[in-house]
């Protein structure tokens, strides 16, 4: 075991840790003879710390990924060739998927930039609690990173043991999507027969969610050991203090592989346009029936959106999380699209010419 980091249970091969033909595939025969295939389990701010099936290794990030963008550097659950002396980071395999946040700034001077915060992920467990906590705009934003993403989403409400019955919340999530959902009590194994059946060998399964909703707890029980620290919530709005700090793969007894998260408050994620059209279809297919093309939907006459509203069709609450997502969404692929330019424009000034270059010396004639 690696320091500051709980350890895996023993994999018996690649294939526990999530290795598959996608991953196979992509490795040529040279560096099947000098490499070995390890995967990220947690990340801390200078090193990686990797396993290969038999053993854990901490692995420096040398100086090359430093000159690389936050996405494009390994993070939890990425594939990484290791050399023959399991020292150095030979290549990082391609993603299957990648769960991308937006930061303003991940270190000191960066601009606004995707972070990548898990790799190679199968499902995500959208972890939320049946107090104030729930919130059908959050959910919606959950819903669409993992939609973005290509992975399966299952909403897990935990704290169900805290109210009498559970049918508001039910009400309240079939009211936003069909995605599979479960209640439980996240101390309680007998209320996880919903869970279960996403626990399968080799997979994995993200738990994300805010501070507080039960992720640590969910991760300890299905343990059954202690893995993470139990934070306290606040009384006053439900809200938790992080316990967990770092992302990190955890090996189930039945083979599944856990993905924690730390709670994010901030959910600034990349939605993609493409995924917000198609969770927002019932939206927009109201906008192109508003009488005047240019309808900003507040007070103009004819307007599709308001009258939806007000006939209790359309909810207010997820129209104003639409316009929100789609102000997000602009600003940031605008942003970064305006940093990938800046990024080129640097890199072909490093390759123009220099005034010594352009003024080649003629030789002398005797």
């Amino acid at each position: 075991m690696t320091e500051g980091h709980q350890g895996l249970l023993q994999p018996a091969n690649l294939k526990a840790l999530g290795w598959r033909n996608f991953f196979d595939t992509q490795v040529i025969e040279i560096e099947r003879a000098d490499c070995t295939p390890a995967r990220v389990i947690a990340v801390h701010r200078d090193a990686l710390v990797v396993h290969d099936g038999n053993q854990e290794l901490r692995l420096q990030l040398e100086r090359q990924w430093s000159k690389t963008t936050s996405h494009e550097r390994p993070t939890t659950g990425d594939w990484l060739l290791v050399d023959a002396n399991r020292e150095r980071i030979s290549r990082m395999l391609s993603r299957e998927s990648v769960i991308k946040r937006v930061s303003a700034g991940v270190d000191a001077g960066q601009k606004t930039q995707e972070q990548a915060i898990a790799a190679n992920v199968d499902t995500i467990f959208v972890v939320t609690s049946a107090n104030d906590e729930f919130s059908e705009s959050r959910l919606e934003r959950y819903l669409a990173l993992a939609h973005n993403a290509g992975i399966q989403p299952v909403v897990v409400i935990t704290k169900c043991d805290l109210i009498q019955s559970g049918e508001s919340f039910r009400d309240r999530t079939l009211a936003l999507t069909d995605v599979p959902f479960t209640l439980v009590n996240a101390l309680d194994k007998t209320t996880f027969q919903d869970v279960y059946p996403w626990l399968v060998g080799g997979k994995t399964i993200a738990m994300m969610g805010s501070s507080g909703v039960g992720k640590s707890t969910l991760l300890n029980t299905l343990a059954g050991t202690h893995i993470q620290d139990i934070g306290d919530v606040r009384e006053d709005d439900s809200r938790g203090r992080h316990t967990t700090t770092s992302r990190s793969i955890h090996l189930l007894d039945n083979g599944a592989l856990m993905l924690d998260t730390p709670g994010i408050r901030e959910l600034t994620f990349a939605f993609g346009q493409e995924t917000l059209s198609e969770m927002f279809k019932d939206i927009e297919d109201l906008i192109p029936q508003c009488k005047f093309s240019d309808c900003v939907h507040e007070s103009e006459p004819g307007c599709a959106i308001t009258a939806a509203i007000g006939a209790g069709k359309l909810d207010r609450r997820r129209f104003k999380n639409y316009i929100k997502m789609l102000e997000e969404e602009s600003e940031h692929t605008q942003t970064i699209d305006e940093n990938h330019l800046e990024k080129r424009r640097y890199k072909n000034r490093k390759l123009e010419p220099g005034p010594r270059d352009s003024k080649k010396k003629k030789k002398r004639r005797i």
